[in-house]
Order: structure tokens, then sequence, then C-alpha cells
């Protein structure tokens, strides 16, 4: 009867100091995020750190020390916090986001670097994490088209397009991919998709001239190469405008000269 009483005791105990652990460490995270909401970053990650030695498996508590890292600049012990927390709760979005965040940053430092194939390391690391990051989609584009390997470029801008249907500069980049790799009518759509957002893009006007030139539709690509012109004269990019134009009187001129072959045959 004894043994049976100190049992109970012991577990009660033992319950009363988990609850207690529990209460702590709820409360120790309500003060940090309140500490991060004044921006006390150095008493935010005291707190958390604490927290964590009362519950070392906290996924919550690992997220917001990883986050307060950053802004303290500890961006290595941030990566750790994310890391541990995503171990322990494998489906927490918040430090996927992070971890994703990290690694495009990351790989758009190598990109500036022309540090390619650490950028597309990086860029498709950042992607394990969040599929569905548009950022990191379009990077990866811009990079698989500055090494001139054009089908994946085209593929990353088609999933950036298709996770985010106005991304105007996106449409531009495949319009351009489109363009290089002789497929005029698929430029032509992407550019008139640009400039569905903004009928005053000057380049993506002088884009779609080019490809009703390549298609030999004269008259559709005179009236973009017009608009291109106006809208770079308007901006005071004269140097810019230059290209167009001397397209344009190209094209007026083959078109002023067309009828005048067809009545000499």
């Amino acid at each position: 009867m004894k043994k049976a009483l100190l049992v109970i005791i012991s577990c009660s105990m033992v319950l009363r100091v988990a609850l207690c652990e529990a209460v702590d460490t709820a409360a120790l995270l309500a003060q940090g995020q309140q500490y991060e909401a004044e921006q006390h970053w150095s008493e935010a990650f005291s707190i958390y750190s604490e927290a964590l030695k009362f519950d070392p498996n906290n996924a919550v508590a690992h997220y917001r020390l990883g986050q307060v890292s950053e802004r303290i600049g500890a961006v290595e012990s941030a990566l750790k916090s994310y890391q541990e927390a995503l171990r322990i709760n494998p489906s927490m979005t918040e430090a996927k986001h992070a971890l994703a965040g990290y690694y495009m940053n990351q790989g758009i430092g190598f990109r500036r670097n022309n540090q390619s194939a650490d950028a597309v390391r990086a860029l498709q690391q950042a992607l394990s994490y969040e599929p569905t990051a548009v950022g990191a989609h379009f990077e990866l584009g811009q990079e698989f088209e500055q090494q001139k390997q054009l089908e994946m470029a085209a593929s990353e801008y088609q999933e950036t397009i298709k996770l985010d249907a106005n991304h105007s500069a996106a449409h531009t980049r495949l319009a351009s991919v489109y363009a290089s790799q002789g497929k005029q009518e698929e430029a032509v759509r992407e550019f008139q998709a640009v400039l569905q957002l903004n009928p005053e893009d000057a380049a993506a006007q002088y884009g779609l001239g080019v490809a009703y030139s390549e298609l030999g539709q004269r008259e559709q690509a005179i009236t973009a190469l017009k608009q291109a012109v106006r809208f770079y004269l308007r901006s005071g990019y004269r140097d810019k405008a230059q290209p167009a134009y001397t397209l344009q009187k190209k094209l007026e001129a083959e078109q002023f000269a067309a009828p005048a072959t067809r009545k000499k045959k």
C-alpha cells in the first residue's frame, strides 16, 4: 500500500513538473515574441535559448531562435536552428520557407559572383524546401539562360508563370528565350502577355516588333516598333530607341517597295 502511494505521489510530482515546464516554455515563447515586436533582438535571443533548455524539442522555439539569429547577423546559427526545427517537425511550413529563403539568397549571391554551378545548386536546394518559391524558379531560369541552357531556362520561366501569371519579367525572359530558339509565334504570345500587364513596356514592344518581323508580318511589326520608339523616347532612352527606329524604317522601305516590285512583274 505504501509503495502504491509512493508511486502515485511520484507520478503526481512528475506531472506537475512537466506541466510547469510546459507553462514556462509557453510563457518564455510569448515573452520572446514580445521582445521581437519591440525589436529587442538580443533579449529575444536569450529568451528563446532559455526556452530550449526547458524543451529542447520545441520546433517553434528553434524556428524563432533562427529568426532572431538572422536579425542579429548570425546567419549560420539561424540555418542550424531552422534545420533543427524541421528535423523535429518535418511539416513545419515556416521553417521550410526560411530555409528556402536562405538558399535563394545564397544562390543570388553566387550568381552575382559568376559562380554558376554553386548558384544552380543553391537555388535547387531552395526549391527542395519550397517547390512553389516563385523567386527561386525565376532566378534559376535566369542562370540557365545565362549558361545558354535554353530548354531548362524556358522550363523554369514557365513554372514561374504557372505560379504567378502576372510575373512580367518571367514573360519577358521566356519571350526572349523563345526568340533565341526561333519560336517566334511563342515569343509573340509572351510579349503580348507582358503588354497586357504594361502596355507601355518599350522593351516588350521592341521584342514584339522583331518577332513579327521574323514572321514576315510587316504591318504588325511596324506598329509595335513605333510604340517602342515612342515609349523609349518618352523615358529618355534615345540610345535604346535607335535600333527600333532603324528596323521600323527598314520595314517601311520594304513595304513601300513591295507594290512597285509587284507592278513591274
